[in-house]
């Protein structure tokens, strides 16, 4: 319990916007005294007093009020509704951003190690419930739910403290039912988690290996997993579903007693002339409010249990320390000669990707690595941009270790022409200009002279202007991509 109220204030100092949420928390108890207050003594006013004594003005008087008090309690619950809905998307934007510029950062291993599923759980399906967790879940479940209770707890106690406790009674028991079963349902929710993390995987490869699937003839046998994967992950939320109604029917059961025990008992009161008819249905009345403000609770604890577990998992990735430190180290100027000295490395620990590795290229000089696929030819390029560093041996350039210089020094000066191209959707000159804002229109038409492409670029509608995305026929192979960071790796 200690661990998951540090993980809660942990979730709320990254969630920001404190301010807005103490106005909503405010607001919201604010307007729970007010009604509590007020619509009893308007209850007792009238059918203690007024009625009895036939004083038909002093029931204007109170109509007046009870409707300004509702007007006012609508005004309340637009306002905090407004706020907790912009805070939320609020909450979503800015855990997109972090999550989203943390993997910019992150070490290029953790993508070796996670499949693309995991990272677009994080984007999606756990960042959508994370931000629901303060300004919707917590908001109706502790202050909608249990401080609410609570005030009408305590003002039933000042009109039959006896019944009042039986009743507590009663929730305490179904507070204990709810307690069990909600320990099952974590377990499934982490289930589906995993599951769903497989889902993605599948849609991912259904997309990036389309053609593949086609050619191999192996698409019935696709279309059977993701079945059988959509059909697990039904079966599993219909389960998560049963748990959920049985512990909320069992709770209903049990609270409904509470009726009874206010007619007996309080009812015998009025029989002695101890309490009155205005008390008895004050007790019925917030009797309900009681069990219709402790569901707001039990009903949010499936919800609770996603959003946490989702937010457990932001902030774990969040708090990674793998990450690349792009400027630590001296700044490379110039490269005059690159130098691999009996490198060895791998991706998985276990097979040998590079082994021996020996290589030396000099200033003004080229070389060309010919080899079979799978031989280490990418491998060599990712370790000279250090996507990934040498597990023995060492990578030398102008004859200091490479880790001398800083990460964005030595990318800075290397060019990395892809295997797969990416095109951002975009003009021909605004994808030149992704990485060099600065290069002039002069030096690119003196790049394509020298590609021989510059006649071909001038034979366009548009020119350096026009739009390489959405016009296929202008190159023999493209791919597309919407993403702000793009990078692919090939020999």
């Amino acid at each position: 319990m200690k661990e998951k109220l540090k993980k809660l204030k942990q979730m709320y100092k990254i969630s920001g916007y404190r301010k807005q949420f103490i106005i909503l928390y405010t607001i919201i108890i604010t307007s729970a005294i007010i009604e509590i207050i007020t619509v009893p003594y308007i209850t007792k006013q009238i059918l203690n007093i007024h009625i009895p004594n036939k004083n038909i003005k002093a029931l204007i008087i109170f109509v007046c009020i009870y409707t300004i008090f509702l007007i006012l309690q609508c005004y309340m619950t637009l306002k905090h509704c407004n706020i907790r809905s912009i805070l939320q998307r609020k909450i979503q934007r800015d855990l997109r951003e972090k999550v989203f510029f943390k993997m910019q950062d992150i070490n290029t291993k953790y993508y070796d190690e996670n499949e693309t599923g995991v990272l677009l759980q994080f984007l999606e399906t756990d960042i959508n419930d994370s931000g629901a967790l303060f300004p919707e879940i917590i908001v109706e479940m502790y202050f909608m739910g249990l401080i609410r209770f609570s005030i009408i707890a305590i003002f039933l106690m000042f009109i039959d403290l006896k019944v009042t406790l039986l009743i507590l009674m009663l929730y305490l028991i179904g507070f204990f039912i709810t307690t069990y079963f909600n320990k099952k349902t974590i377990k499934i929710i982490n289930e589906i988690r995993k599951i769903n993390i497989e889902l993605y995987n599948h849609i991912n490869e259904g997309i990036q290996g389309f053609l593949t699937i086609k050619v191999l003839n192996i698409i019935d046998k696709k279309e059977k997993e993701l079945k059988n994967k959509l059909d697990e992950y039904t079966n599993s939320n219909i389960t998560l579903e049963k748990i959920v109604a049985k512990y909320n029917n069992i709770f209903t059961f049990i609270i409904s007693i509470s009726v009874s025990i206010i007619i007996y008992f309080a009812g015998i009161d009025v029989v002695q002339g101890i309490s009155t008819y205005a008390n008895i249905l004050l007790l019925i009345e917030y009797s309900s409010a009681l069990q219709y403000e402790f569901a707001w609770f039990t009903r949010h604890l499936t919800s609770f249990n996603k959003s946490f577990l989702a937010y457990s998992k932001i902030i774990e990735f969040l708090n990674k320390e793998d990450v690349e430190q792009l400027e630590n180290g001296e700044e490379l100027s110039k490269i005059k000669e690159i130098e691999f000295k009996n490198v060895y490395f791998s991706y998985n620990g276990n097979q040998k990707n590079i082994e021996k590795f020996s290589m030396k290229l000099e200033k003004n000089k080229k070389i060309a690595l010919v080899g079979r696929t799978g031989s280490g030819k990418t491998t060599i390029a990712n370790l000279l941009c250090r996507f990934y560093e040498p597990q023995k041996g060492e990578i030398q350039i102008n004859n200091q270790n490479y880790k001398n210089y800083s990460i964005s020094s030595i990318r800075k000066r290397i060019g990395y022409v892809m295997q797969e191209v990416q095109i951002l959707p975009n003009t021909i000159i605004d994808n030149i200009r992704y990485v060099n804002k600065d290069i002039t229109i002069e030096q690119i038409e003196n790049i394509f002279k020298k590609l021989k492409l510059y006649d071909k670029i001038l034979e366009l509608e548009n020119g350096y202007n026009t739009d390489i995305y959405n016009n296929s026929e202008i190159l023999s192979t493209r791919r597309k991509t919407n993403d702000k960071f793009c990078k692919s790796y090939g020999s």
